[in-house]
């Protein structure tokens, strides 16, 4: 069966997402060696600059390598990425506005049972001539 559009336009979605974050994880980085030359001998606010930043940096090459994950998932029709998009799309819910529209239209869009059915014939749970029979022969 061939791949939805709709997922292919998700996986695009979520890997420029994640190209958004792994860049913003790269700009954090080079913003916390400008704060802490700045900053000067305070250890105290060096370490809570620190901490912060780095949290942020974590949680945003996690998120970005969730995002990669579920993007190469998508367009392999895995049924795992599936259920990981869905999950991401709840997180970006929180993301109000856009990411409120666009997570609830993901979340939609993937559990509909066409989208469905294709996960599941390309994992082979379903065989495709159920889904989609040939053409009936005409009893003789």
């Amino acid at each position: 069966m061939r791949r939805p559009d709709g997922v292919t336009a998700i996986a695009v979605w979520y890997f420029i997402n994640a190209a958004f974050l792994l860049l913003g994880a790269c700009t954090l980085i080079a913003v916390l060696a400008g704060i802490l030359a700045a900053i000067g001998n305070d250890p105290e606010a060096q370490f809570w600059t620190s901490f912060g930043m780095l949290t942020g940096v974590v949680f945003s090459v996690a998120f970005g390598i969730a995002l990669v994950l579920a993007g190469w998932g998508l367009l392999q029709l895995r049924s795992w990425a599936r259920w990981l998009a869905f999950i991401l799309a709840i997180f970006s819910l929180f993301a109000f506005p856009i990411g409120t529209i666009i997570g609830a239209l993901i979340i939609w869009y993937l559990l509909k049972d066409d989208v469905r059915d294709a996960f599941e014939i390309a994992e082979g749970n379903i065989p495709a001539e159920v889904v989609a029979p040939e053409e009936e022969i005409p009893p003789p």
